[in-house]
Parts: structure tokens; C-alpha cells; sequence
């Protein structure tokens, strides 16, 4: 690899969207030793972190996401990019965008599926 610590995408946070997020995060606490990120909310995400990343148990509820987004049992993980309307205009043009551009992030299904967030890591509007 090369290029120094910082450029190009970044991965992190990942999603989990759970009715059981109390539960869920216990599990990742107790069982995977993830403790609470430092002065965030606890309103209907709960911000974990490990050494290298954060995982967020988020009640499946509310308006940062599409609902197929929210009831997927699986996690989302979330992609910083430098040109986040680039990619949202890639991944519409190659289909596979989920719900609309919301400003600063997107959400979009690799080949399997799997849900993947896409967020700018130019502007900073939004918590991912």
C-alpha cells in the first residue's frame, strides 16, 4: 500500500439496527469488550468503539436511513469518501443506490446485497 495514513476511503462506523439494541449492545460490551464512545447520545444509537473503528447499535427507527435499510439483520458499514456526490452518481448510475442523496451521505448494495453507507469525509455535517 502506499500513500500516507488518511487518504482515500475510510472505513467505519458500522451499522447495526436492532429491536434488541439494548441486548446487542450488552453483547459487544461484555462478550467483545467494546466500550461506549465518549460524549456521544445515547438516544436511539448507541456509539461503541474498538481501537480501530466504531460499531453503533441503532433501534431500527427514524429518518437516517431507508426502512430495507433499517430491517436488515446484517451490519452496515459505512465508507468515507473524498467525493461522496461522485460516488452517490456512480452507484445510481450503476443502480444499486437505496433511497435518495441526503446532503453529505447515501446508502447503496454491493453485488451480495449487503447494505454499505457512503459518507463525505469533506464536509463533516453528519455524525458518520
Amino acid at each position: 500500500m502506499s500513500g500516507s495514513h488518511g487518504e482515500g476511503p475510510k472505513v467505519g462506523p458500522v451499522f447495526a439496527y436492532s429491536t434488541k439494541r439494548d441486548e446487542v449492545e450488552r453483547f459487544y460490551r461484555e462478550i467483545a469488550g467494546l466500550r461506549p464512545k465518549p460524549g456521544a447520545a445515547r438516544g436511539d444509537a448507541i456509539w461503541l468503539e474498538a481501537s480501530n473503528a466504531e460499531v453503533v447499535v441503532s433501534k431500527p427507527t427514524g429518518r437516517d436511513a431507508p426502512a430495507e435499510v433499517m430491517a436488515s439483520a446484517g451490519f452496515v458499514v459505512w465508507i468515507g469518501v473524498p467525493r461522496v456526490r461522485d460516488a452517490y452518481q456512480r452507484a445510481r448510475e450503476a443502480g444499486v443506490t437505496v433511497g435518495e442523496f441526503q446532503g453529505d451521505y447515501f446508502f447503496a448494495r454491493d453485488p451480495d446485497g449487503r447494505y454499505v453507507g457512503f459518507y463525505t469525509e469533506d464536509e463533516h455535517g453528519h455524525e458518520h
